[in-house]
């Protein structure tokens, strides 16, 4: 029989967090959706999916505990899926379901990840911003594990990072996730669980199927020469295979059950999805 379970997903309206949240309910668990949105703006163009009535999407700041503060009592999970791969609004380029909408918003992410756009002084008050790789990445979950440290039901963090594969993307992004591990680590009073996955997809982004097909067949090309590959420059780029995010959230779910902890790479991710636990 489960034990029961009351489970916090931060960040729980955005693509994973969905799925989190969707195999969280199938499981029985309740479930509570942190999000800045509340419920997923996507509900609101689509018909609302059956599992989604029994998920209480609650709307607050991860950043302001006071926004969020009654959401804690008797929390036994928390799994953290908030985090921006770059500082833009890739996430709007990602979901836009148009091929033009998709290329001028991909032209801002690329000219991004080559350094050509002029982000401003960074020092400067006026320019401060919190969609920053510290303050995503990193400081939402060391404040959200601050505020749930000394609940005494309090079990897992589970921390959704990344692997280190994206090739010419500014290194404050795995350092700011490397960070945040590295805090997690540091807290005794749960256990923490660190997901290393590369790229993932799902339906409900129409623009990273393409993707995640384009990188599933060279991934097959290149499987025979992975361990060659891998050590060249920029090599694990081509070697690690995208997770469909219901296979992440299964992989979640189960770590959670069989109290795993530590850190799992792509390949740990898919051997904790396959595997069947019960308490």
């Amino acid at each position: 029989m489960s034990l029961t379970r009351k489970l916090l997903v931060v960040g729980g309206s955005g693509l994973v967090g969905q799925s989190m949240c969707k195999a969280a309910v199938q499981k029985g668990w309740q479930t509570i959706s942190l999000s800045r949105h509340g419920e997923p703006e996507s509900f609101i163009k689509h018909e609302k999916p059956s599992w989604a009535y029994k998920v209480e999407w609650a709307k607050g700041d991860s950043l302001d505990p006071t926004s969020y503060k009654n959401l804690l009592p008797d929390i036994t999970n928390v799994v953290h899926t908030v985090g921006i791969i770059l500082e833009s609004d890739y996430k709007k380029v990602a979901n836009d379901s148009t091929v033009f909408g998709t290329l001028c918003g991909a032209t801002k992410v690329l000219g991004e990840m080559a350094g050509m756009t002029n982000r401003g002084n960074p020092l400067d008050p006026k320019k401060q911003d919190t969609n920053t790789y510290e303050s995503i990445n990193r400081d939402t979950a060391i404040t959200v594990a601050n505020q749930v440290a000394n609940i005494p039901s309090m079990e897992s963090f589970l921390y959704v990072s990344a692997a280190d594969v994206i090739p010419l993307l500014n290194p404050r992004y795995i350092a700011s996730k490397r960070q945040a591990e590295r805090y997690l680590f540091s807290r005794p009073e749960f256990k923490s669980i660190i997901f290393r996955p590369g790229f993932m997809y799902n339906e409900r982004r129409p623009a990273a199927m393409p993707i995640a097909s384009a990188m599933q067949a060279a991934n097959a090309v290149t499987q025979p020469f992975a361990k060659e590959l891998a050590s060249l420059p920029f090599g694990t780029a081509f070697t690690t295979h995208p997770l469909y995010t219901d296979t992440v959230a299964a992989a979640a779910i189960n770590s959670i059950e069989s109290k795993s902890y530590g850190i799992f790479d792509v390949d740990g991710i898919e051997k904790l999805a396959h595997h069947e636990t019960s308490i």
